[in-house]
């Protein structure tokens, strides 16, 4: 019986209540469901990057144990056959190339051998290998390609169709002869496709020359001293190890990247955490009569607390499903921004909508369960300690909730003061997530003093309405008073507003801040007037080279003045850790930002191959400093070079180091220029320019063939993928400013309820209903002006954060501090007309309250 007795009385406590009052309810589900939404999209997103290019990888790799990688002459092939205890083995040519048809899709391109990859590699021609036709029409055509079913679907092609690619050189017509079946029917890509090896090896331009072998062991035990033997036949900068640790690397390339992301998909459920709390808070003041009559009559302190959070569960449950729900949706928005950042910073990839994981699913749940839960805590416990007697007294509601303010603003202080020491502990050897936690602790700390600044604005400015010129004195005054009465629920709304202000303020000022130091750094090291690439490189990076004979074309014409070329090339250290070096030759590069100096004479030293230079992200990651060595794997051994100085560099956050070709050509013996930098003399005309780059288009292949910018072009280039890279940020930010403003509508409208009985005594004294209703609205500015002042301030503290300590301890970039300054002016101004709009509904809801109805006794 005492069972049933209650679960009756938490259905019609907490339960019941939520459909009779559905409005407020359905907001705060509403900020969760959106939170979680959020929080999902970027993992579902972040997910598909790494999946796209593991699904492509695997149907490459197959059922291989070992991965030789790197720049592998032909004819070590049969002693890689004949090496003890391999079983079998199968070279590759792997290229990337576009779809100049299809702007911005990529294919991911294999050339095999499929005499040898039979049941080794996962990805192979479906025709029978008896078939003397076909296997004669694969082997002697070179156009022919072999493509999966799901690009097939995709792009609505058929066997036998033609499909235009863009590699190296020219565009190039390929027929689609068969489609490529794959050993694994879970490994699915459609962008992936296969050619013959021979036909791959003349078409990429590396004859000769093969860029990976896959290998199957006879006994998985011996699979170490296998791969010690193969690597000791290999040049010493080839890479020998399991399929899988490419994969691995990738995850771990792309972990600062999803961190950060995830990290601000969360900022809007936080946001979000304010008004659930908010919500709860209305459900303890629609009841509080009833609550207090259940203390009265002998209800522990912790049934009233379950109640508020089982109800709170409740909501973060139903609010967590939806999330779910809507998750493929905002991911589906997400993804084209993720993939186009991923594929320019990182590696190509296609990122494609998805339902979530189990594993993301649960966490989701656990996500919007926790917040809820967390939200409701402090409600909960203020409706446990709640006299009866005050409760049960009529109009009493809004003194029931005393707020701590000063308590709470040296609480804040506090937490500010964590805040730099988690700065200092982020960027002096700790972790890097001490970042994130220092900008918690600032948003955190600021939202703590709201009380305690509440209360010290609202006194300044009733002082103010008491003076006799201030029009609509009365007004302005009556809204302070009731603002400051209701300082329980006025306080975490400014709170909240002022931490989705804190959050566009912050992260505006850090791409302000990283716009002006790209800019600048483009302006000191992009000086040339004319830079050249391959076209497929503008969306794959830099895999295809320029035609040979370049260099020479441009360096002959007579308006000429200088030329510079640049590589790029992955290696290694000899400890294993993968470098990106850059091969720089010619005085046309621009000039490099040395940190400490000396720019002229360290220029010197580098195109002499006296040492090389590291940029402040490598420098980080391999923790380097000037005057060190750097010792690098080469096929003939050790490299170790001096670090000449390091310098600002934001091409990529993974970091390059820079060295003189040379060096590198006598090192690596590897040829190849990725792109040009071309200086005409003083006084050339923009005509004659254009007509030697026709010239050249005319000479090597076409303009088709070719990415080909101006000086101005290329810095609006850059800007162009700077912002695609913030796209995803930018839609963070807009949907935590939309949670906040939808708040301000919330706890207005509770406040409206609260207040019922103070609005009846007004309309009877003589007030009309224009009255209440700008009373009303005064106080929703008084709640945006506030909530902007200090979200200017927190989001000044916050850029500081995020500029100097997450960009540093991440990325290892060096940012200029500076402030869109008429972005931040203009920020209070909309903001308190937003919270204007937003408390115009609960103003005419107050203006209609009857004053009978309002005063009768509860």
């Amino acid at each position: 019986m005492r069972a049933t007795g209650s679960l009756l009385i938490c259905w019609r406590t907490t339960i019941r209540p939520l459909f009779l009052h559905p409005r407020s309810t359905l907001l705060g589900i509403a900020s969760i469901a959106l939170g979680v939404a959020v929080f999902l999209a970027i993992a579902i997103a972040n997910r598909g990057a790494v999946e796209s290019f593991q699904n492509a990888f695997s149907l490459v790799t197959g059922k291989a144990d070992l991965e030789v990688r790197g720049h592998i002459p032909e004819e070590l092939f049969p002693a890689v056959l004949e090496c003890s205890g391999v079983a079998a083995a199968t070279p590759l040519i792997e290229a990337m190339v576009i779809l100049p048809e299809q702007p911005g899709e990529s294919l991911h391109l294999v050339g095999l051998d499929p005499f040898t990859a039979k049941g080794l590699i996962g990805l192979h021609p479906m025709m029978g290998l008896q078939d003397q036709e076909k296997m004669t029409d694969w082997l002697g055509t070179e156009n022919s390609l072999a493509v999966t079913p799901e690009f097939l679907e995709r792009h609505g092609k058929k066997p036998g169709d033609l499909l235009l690619l863009q590699g190296p050189g020219a565009p190039r017509g390929m027929r689609i002869a068969f489609e490529a079946g794959s050993d694994d029917a879970a490994a699915r890509s459609g962008g992936i496709a296969a050619m013959d090896i021979g036909a791959a090896q003349e078409w990429i331009g590396i004859p000769g020359e093969l860029t990976s072998i896959l290998v199957k062991v006879l006994h998985q035990e011996e699979r170490e001293a296998v791969a010690e033997r193969l690597r000791a036949l290999m040049p010493a900068d080839v890479v020998v190890e399991p399929p899988a640790r490419r994969t691995k690397q990738v995850r771990i390339m792309l972990s600062a990247f999803s961190l950060n992301l995830t990290a601000l998909s969360l900022v809007s459920l936080m946001v979000g955490i304010f008004f659930v709390g908010n919500t709860a808070a209305a459900a303890v003041v629609r009841r509080r009569v009833s609550i207090g009559i259940l203390r009265a009559i002998g209800a522990g302190r912790p049934m009233i607390t379950g109640m508020i959070l089982l109800e709170s569960g409740f909501c973060g449950c139903i609010g967590s499903a939806l999330g779910i729900l809507a998750s493929p949706v905002l991911a589906g928005i997400l993804a084209a921004p993720v993939a186009r950042t991923v594929t320019a910073l990182y590696v190509p990839v296609e990122v494609l909508a998805s339902w979530p994981s189990p594993a993301e699913v649960a966490a989701g749940l656990v996500v919007g369960v926790s917040a809820a839960l967390i939200a409701a805590w402090i409600p909960a416990r203020q409706a446990a300690r709640v006299d009866p007697t005050l409760v049960l007294h009529p109009g009493s509601a809004p003194e029931i909730f005393p707020l701590p303010s000063r308590p709470l603003a040296l609480a804040g202080a506090g937490m500010l003061l964590c805040a730099l020491l988690l700065s200092l502990g982020s960027l002096h050897g700790g972790p890097a997530l001490l970042g994130f936690a220092a900008a918690f602790s600032v948003i955190a700390g600021f939202s703590l003093m709201v009380p305690s600044v509440t209360s010290w604005t609202a006194n300044r400015i009733r002082k103010l309405a008491i003076l006799p010129h201030v029009p609509g004195g009365a007004v302005i005054r009556l809204a302070v008073e009731q603002a400051l009465r209701s300082l329980h629920r006025t306080a975490p709304t400014i709170a909240a507003l002022a931490a989705a202000v804190a959050m566009t303020v912050g992260i505006s000022v850090m791409i302000h801040s990283f716009r002006g130091s790209v800019v600048a750094w483009a302006n000191r090291t992009l000086t040339a007037d004319l830079f050249l690439a391959p076209a497929a490189n503008e969306l794959l990076g830099l895999v295809h080279t320029l035609p040979e004979g370049s260099e020479g074309w441009w360096s002959a014409r007579p308006g000429v003045a200088a030329v510079g070329t640049f590589h790029e090339a992955e290696v290694r250290t000899t400890t294993g850790e993968p470098v990106t070096l850059g091969v720089v030759s010619g005085p046309a590069r621009g000039t490099l930002d040395f940190l400490h100096g000396e720019v002229r004479k360290k220029t010197g030293m580098l195109n002499r191959g006296e040492g090389i230079a590291v940029s402040e992200s490598l420098a980080q990651r391999l923790h380097l400093k000037s005057g060190d060595q750097l010792s690098l794997e080469t096929p003939s051994g050790p490299l170790v070079l001096p670090v000449l100085d390091l310098y600002r560099d934001y091409t990529r956050d993974r970091g390059i180091a820079l060295i003189d070709e040379d060096l590198y050509r006598h090192a690596w013996g590897v040829r190849g220029i990725h792109s040009l930098a071309i200086e005409f003399r003083k006084g050339t005309s923009a005509a004659q320019m254009e007509r030697d780059r026709a010239a050249y288009f005319t000479e090597f292949g076409g303009k088709e063939s070719f990415a080909c910018y101006s000086n101005r072009s290329l810095k609006a280039r850059i800007l162009e993928i700077f912002n695609q890279t913030f796209a995803v940020t930018a839609v963070l930010r807009t949907i935590s400013i939309a949670v906040a403003v939808g708040g301000v509508m919330l706890t207005l409208g509770i406040l409206v309820l609260e207040r019922t009985r103070d609005i009846g005594v007004l309309r009877s004294m003589g007030g009309s209903r224009s009255q209440i209703a700008l009373i009303m609205m005064a106080e929703a500015v008084l709640i945006g002006l506030i909530a902007s002042v200090i979200g200017l301030v927190s989001g000044a503290v916050l850029s500081l954060v995020l500029t100097w300590v997450i960009n540093k301890a991440f990325f290892g970039w060096s940012i200029d501090l500076s402030y869109p300054w008429l972005e931040l002016l203009l920020l209070p101004l909309w903001m308190t007309a937003t919270s204007l709009v937003a408390g115009l509904m609960p103003a005419y809801r107050a203006s209609s309250i009857q004053p009978a109805t309002a005063l009768r006794m509860e």
